[in-house]
């Protein structure tokens, strides 16, 4: 029998919170939804490093940041990794690539030249573009394509075709389709999708500040907000960009059925990370809260897969070894990852009891807003987190407090399951880095050429490297 095909689908930035499949009664995802009613949705899935490039790196190898080489925004990915487009090749399948990629450092408009496309074959690509409706992607032969109109509509109709066409072939198919949406800007959006929630009332998360903090200038000791109405009226395009996608996810199964495709086909959705979208007066991504770190994720292979909602733990460093065991498969190599497939067929199936999470450096806007370095274990009840010079930052019991409100990291209290919970986190740290301040791990885990390739290129403060430092 014909191996299944794959349709892998994931969205920049969306955070689980925010789906209806996922208890929210205001963002409009039917197709999403009822996808979740039919496959397994995941409450505990987490981005391991929540920011879109060391989150699509760990995504695609299943190996932590520092491992795959692209542990900060805007540094490229080592082309050496074995990815799953690998794996899936050498098993004979036709392996695509559509939307965006954000994994060859800087610049941010570049063509992807063939041997750095990590063995995707068929490629409609665009290193990273937040410009969605001003759109363009590179093909095969690395020809610019302008095309007019909504990126998320772009991208689905490629996808559309590409299903069209893969259907009357042998080979079986997988096809990974990046939206660059519901990341800001969230007004650059087709004014169907905006209008869809002109007139309701946008409720924000229990945590939200009345001041969501945009960016911090310690040296003028001045501060720069958004007030808490002002962001309520721009979530509106965030939710139009997921509904735009959740429209797209429709089409495309569609499509599946009509050609005969749609029972053969295993079918995922997930991001590579949240948004905090004023929860705990914060925005944007790069930090172990809940908004940030947990993501959606729904899988579905009709006569394979349960109908239920699973409570175990997936990271995406599990994703590409899980879809590898689904079809039979295996990575050659020692990956992060872990099979976790029995989740996805077994509604009794466990998973592991923490899932590490990594900022190695404050890259970008986290870094604007007097963020620091830090490593994290999710457990099914808490959060726990510490940064290089501080063993209390958080620790947060998510079951009686889901809005992590109250940070238990100092309360005498807590200092046996701190005790515990630092146990578990350490045996992480050991296992796959170090705990040290961001410069001095970039030094020694790092890559210095390539992050001073990204600093530079962003007017931003590169490592200067003295003789006797050497570099990298």
């Amino acid at each position: 029998m014909k191996k299944p095909n794959i349709l892998y689908i994931f969205s920049d930035q969306h955070r689980k919170f925010d789906l209806g499949a996922y208890g929210h009664q205001s963002v409009l995802t039917p197709n999403l939804d009822e996808l979740a009613k039919l496959g397994v949705r995941f409450n505990h899935c987490v981005s391991n490093s929540p920011v879109c490039v060391p989150a699509r790196g760990t995504m695609l190898t299943g190996l932590y940041p520092n491992k795959h080489g692209a542990l900060m925004n805007d540094m490229a990915i080592n082309p050496q990794c074995t990815s799953i487009a690998n794996v899936l090749n050498s098993e004979g399948y036709r392996t695509g690539y559509m939307g965006k990629w954000h994994l060859n450092g800087v610049p941010r408009d570049q063509a992807i030249p063939q041997e750095k496309r990590l063995g995707f074959q068929e490629w409609k690509v665009h290193n990273c573009n937040h410009k969605y409706l001003d759109c363009y992607y590179y093909d095969e032969e690395n020809e610019k394509h302008e095309v007019e109109g909504y990126e998320p509509v772009i991208f689905g109709e490629l996808a559309e075709e590409f299903i069209k066409r893969n259907a009357k072939e042998e080979q079986p198919w997988a096809l990974y389709l990046s939206f660059s949406t519901p990341h800001d800007p969230h007004q650059d959006i087709e004014k169907k999708y905006l209008e869809v929630y002109e007139n309701k009332d946008i409720p924000l998360r229990k945590n939200t500040k009345d001041k969501i903090l945009f960016k911090e200038n310690k040296a003028l000791n001045l501060n720069e907000y958004f007030d808490t109405q002002e962001y309520r009226e721009n979530t509106k395009g965030y939710y139009g960009h997921i509904s735009a996608i959740d429209e797209q996810i429709g089409k495309l199964i569609l499509s599946l059925k009509e050609t005969d495709q749609y029972d053969n086909t295993i079918i995922i959705y997930t991001s590579d990370h949240g948004d905090m979208l004023g929860s705990q007066g914060m925005l944007d991504k790069q930090v172990p809260f809940e908004e940030a770190i947990a993501i959606p994720l729904i899988i579905y292979w009709k006569n394979h897969t349960y109908a239920g909602v699973c409570d175990e733990l997936i990271g995406l460093n599990d994703l590409p070894v899980t879809i590898a065991g689904l079809i039979g498969a295996k990575f050659p190599d020692t990956i992060d990852g872990v099979d976790l497939q029995a989740l996805c067929l077994d509604p009794l199936a466990q998973s592991y009891d923490s899932a590490y999470l990594c900022e190695y450096f404050p890259a970008h806007n986290w870094g604007d807003k007097g963020g620091t370095e830090w490593r994290a274990i999710r457990t099914k009840q808490y959060t726990y987190a510490v940064t290089a010079n501080n063993m209390n930052w958080l620790l947060f019991d998510n079951i009686h407090d889901p809005y992590q409100t109250n940070n238990l990291a100092s309360d005498v209290k807590y200092k046996n399951i701190k005790a515990e919970l630092w146990k578990m986190l350490k045996k992480h740290i050991d296992e796959n880095d170090a705990l040290l301040e961001g410069i001095q791990f970039i030094r020694e885990y790092g890559n210095v050429n390539e992050f001073n390739r990204s600093q530079n290129y962003f007017n931003r403060k590169p490592i200067i490297e003295t003789e006797k430092e050497g570099g990298n």
